[in-house]
Parts: structure tokens; C-alpha cells; sequence
């Protein structure tokens, strides 16, 4: 049976042998492009720097809470409001990361959590009132849950062959994170002339070191590596395969 490539001659009208035309070969949907390796480090220094921001915006509060509340004049109460901040903003705005990713790319999503950390970081403390502290923690405390939802989702996209290795590598640089800034954060405090306004806000350094790095991935919108490109029907939107239909998370069992 001749292969693809074969050619079957054909008579003409003069009894003489042509061959016919050859069609052009029909473009096929490959796997993206191996990105360069100077990205796959750049995008790990960015897991990293991600990752020791994902805490210390909670844990260095805890260090200096008693020297908040007495700046503030914040009651027990409000207090206590604020310590359950952190679970409500992970809960609340962690379920938007998802579709956040799906309409800006993960990475411009992460590079704007880091960003948003940053700006409360820097806010909060000298704010001056305990809403304001509130609201400047929240926004902090935003970035944090849609940068936490979408670590594992940037490992899987640019990471495929190393998923374990980078995952124990972002998970390690997390609780180094959280460790770090309820450790240091009175002795820096201290060191600064014993100002908690100054001990909150210096954490915002780290966070806007960790923008840098997202900064290349702002406008990525590749298929992830090693993975075919979607289908594409003829307005140029890309099409769901017919095999995967939209999870709806209220009708899944698991």
C-alpha cells in the first residue's frame, strides 16, 4: 500500500504519463514550543520570591499585634475581627483566581498579587485608622489567596517533567516565609528605632522584589509547555474539546 508521499501517475489525452499536482501537507495542532531555559529560571526565582510572600503580611502582625492595637487604639474586639481576616480573604477572593487566570494569564495574575501584597504592605501602618488598617490588610491579604490558588497551577504549566521538585521547592520557600517574618520582625523592629509602623512596612520590600520576575509573564498567553495548542473554529475563539465539558465545582462529588 503506498505511503503518503507516493505519487500515482495518470494518462493524458496523448497516452503520456503525468503526475498529478502535490496537495500541501495539512497543518497540524503540535505541542508548544520548549521555552528557553534562562525563562524556566526566571520563572523559578519568581516561584520563590512568590512563595516567601505568601505569610509574613500575617505572621509579622502576629509579632507585633499588642504595639498595633495600642497604636490604633483598637478594642479586643476589632481585634478579633482582624485575626479572622486572613481566612475570609483566602476564602472570598481565593475562588476569583481561577477565572482571573483563565481571562489574564496566570502569571500577570500572580505579578499583580505580588504587587497588591506590596501596596498594603506598605498602607497599613501608616494609615492611621483602624478601617483603613483593615481595608490595607484586606488588599494585602488579596494578593496573597489568588497568588496562593495559582502557585501549583504555574508549576504544572511551566514545570510538567519537575512537578514534585518545584512544588517541594515553592512549599519549602512558603514555610521559610512564614518562619522568617515571626522571628525577625521585633528584633527589626527594634533595630529601627522601635517603631511598629516601620517593622510592618519593611516586608513590603520583599514583596516588591517578587514582582520583578512576573513582570515577562504579564502578557503570556502560550499554551503551557509540552501541551497542544487549543483548536480554534472559524471566528478565530478557541474551541472546548467535546471530551472536556465545564466543571461546575457545586455538581462534583469530590
Amino acid at each position: 500500500m503506498p505511503d503518503d508521499e507516493t505519487q500515482t501517475p495518470t494518462l493524458n489525452r496523448g497516452g503520456a504519463a503525468r503526475t498529478p499536482a502535490r496537495l500541501p501537507a495539512p497543518q497540524l495542532t503540535g505541542a508548544a514550543e520548549a521555552p528557553a531555559p534562562w525563562l524556566l529560571r526566571l520563572i523559578a526565582v519568581g516561584l520563590v520570591l512568590a512563595a516567601l510572600n505568601l505569610r509574613p503580611a500575617i505572621t509579622s502582625l502576629g509579632a507585633l499585634l499588642e504595639e498595633v492595637r495600642d497604636g490604633l487604639h483598637m478594642s479586643g474586639s476589632v481585634a478579633g475581627v482582624l485575626t479572622s481576616v486572613p481566612p475570609l480573604c483566602f476564602a472570598v477572593f481565593g475562588v476569583m483566581a481561577p477565572r482571573l487566570a483563565r481571562r489574564f494569564g496566570a502569571g500577570a495574575v500572580v505579578c499583580a498579587g505580588m504587587a497588591a501584597i506590596a501596596a498594603g504592605l506598605v498602607i497599613r501602618p501608616y494609615i492611621g485608622s483602624t478601617a483603613g488598617f483593615l481595608a490595607a490588610s484586606a488588599l494585602a491579604l488579596m494578593g496573597i489567596a489568588v497568588s496562593n490558588i495559582l502557585m501549583p497551577v504555574i508549576v504544572k504549566r511551566w514545570f510538567p517533567d519537575r512537578v514534585g521538585t518545584m512544588t517541594g521547592l515553592y512549599s519549602m520557600a512558603l514555610a521559610l516565609g512564614t518562619a522568617l517574618a515571626a522571628a525577625v520582625t521585633v528584633p527589626l523592629t527594634s533595630a529601627m528605632g522601635g517603631s511598629w509602623q516601620s517593622g510592618l512596612a519593611v516586608w513590603a520590600v520583599l514583596a516588591a522584589l517578587a514582582v520583578l520576575p512576573w513582570i515577562v509573564l504579564v502578557r503570556d498567553r502560550t499554551p503551557a509547555p509540552g501541551t497542544p495548542a487549543p483548536d480554534r473554529s472559524a471566528s478565530g475563539q478557541a474551541s472546548r474539546p467535546a471530551d472536556a465539558p465545564a466543571l461546575r465545582i457545586t455538581r462534583s462529588r469530590t
